[in-house]
């Protein structure tokens, strides 16, 4: 329960910091930010891929029909989601109010404490609650 917790402040200052950074540098090199921006589209839709699979068949299911892969990929969607979803609302070519590095940046947090949620309902699904009991432990 302190991991959760404690994660919502640490997401708030590293996406505050990383669209901040975004908006001053990196939109800055076209070339860089286009690279950025199509390949986070990739990243959304492969964890939007995820979703639907774990809402759908469960996680249990989707590591069965995946094979071991599926964990590594979930933990690099993971750490890849925000972001990806970061470069996706500051890095657009137009942007609205979603665009502003502050706003995009409470979005970010919002969603990093999903992906939280999400890493634990799964690590939990698959190994058991403490590692040992699951059906992939």
């Amino acid at each position: 329960m302190f991991g959760i917790v404690f994660s919502i402040p640490v997401a708030f200052v590293m996406s505050m910091s990383y669209c901040a950074l975004l908006a001053k540098v990196v939109s800055r090199f076209e070339p860089l930010r286009r690279f950025l921006y199509i390949a986070s589209l990739c990243v959304l839709a492969l964890f939007l891929i995820e979703l639907i699979m774990l809402v759908s068949i469960g996680a249990v299911r989707s590591r069965a029909v995946v094979g071991p892969g599926f964990y590594v990929a979930h933990l690099a969607l993971f750490f890849l989601g925000t972001p990806a979803l970061a470069n996706t609302l500051v890095l657009r070519v137009r942007t609205g109010p979603l665009g502003k590095w502050y706003v995009a940046g409470v979005l970010c947090t919002v969603f990093a404490v999903f992906l939280v949620l999400l890493q634990y309902g799964v690590s939990e699904a698959l190994y058991g609650v403490d590692g040992t009991n699951g059906p992939y432990s």
